[in-house]
């Protein structure tokens, strides 16, 4: 009996599947329970932040104000040796008790000298602070600021300790000589030679503080 049942739900499973003309490409995925998941597409990727484009003139600035620093620290090199030469020659006047009439002429050119330095110095100052206004943090425009830097500290170094020290020497000299011997204008040349080379120190450290602070300015 359960033979024959078996056998007539078979019978009927069969004439329904021919009738309604069943095929693997009828059958779908909902019929079967199967839900197809949608594709996420992966999120657009950040654009790159592009770095501000520096001006050529700002770096033909900075190049030009170095160029300035270097110039002056080479001019100064051997400024010490000669206001030593100057001492020196004074010296020899007043140990010999021998009149030198061109002493006088030698300082005035000396402390011309000093005062071009010291306008020099002012005039890249004023840059460097014109720089200041326009920095922008740039790789480039902070190698260029470090590389004044390390000019204006041995520029520095040179005016405070070696520059200076020889003026003092050497309007201490020409004061405690006689006038003439020296000559009478020789003195205040001396002078003004001594209080050039401080003012000259002290333009040199004001251009070193403004510099630390153009270095800060273009950090990247």
């Amino acid at each position: 009996m359960k033979k024959l049942a078996f056998i007539a739900v078979l019978s009927s499973f069969a004439s329904v599947v021919c009738a309604s003309d069943f095929s693997l490409e009828t059958l779908k995925a909902g019929d079967i329970g199967v839900k197809a998941e949608a594709a996420v597409a992966p999120a657009p990727a950040a654009p790159l932040k592009e770095e501000a484009q520096v001006p050529q003139d700002l770096i033909n600035r900075f190049n030009a104000v170095k160029s300035e620093l270097w110039r002056l620290d080479s001019d100064t090199t051997w400024l010490r040796s000669d206001i030593d030469q100057l001492e020196s020659t004074a010296r020899r006047i007043v140990q010999s008790n021998t009149a030198d009439h061109f002493f006088q002429n030698d300082l005035q050119r000396m402390s011309w000298d000093m005062t071009r330095y010291n306008d020099t110095a002012q005039r890249i100052r004023s840059e460097v602070k014109s720089l200041l206004t326009s920095a922008q943090k740039d790789s480039g425009l902070n190698t260029a600021a470090r590389d004044m830097a390390w000019e204006t500290r041995t520029l520095l170094n040179r005016a405070q300790f070696d520059i200076e020290n020889s003026a003092q020497r050497l309007e201490w000299t020409v004061r405690g000589a006689k006038p003439e011997l020296v000559g009478y204008n020789a003195q205040w040349s001396a002078m003004d030679i001594s209080r050039y080379s401080r003012d000259f120190t002290w333009k040199v450290r004001d251009i070193s503080y403004d510099i630390q602070t153009l270095i800060s300015a273009t950090q990247p």
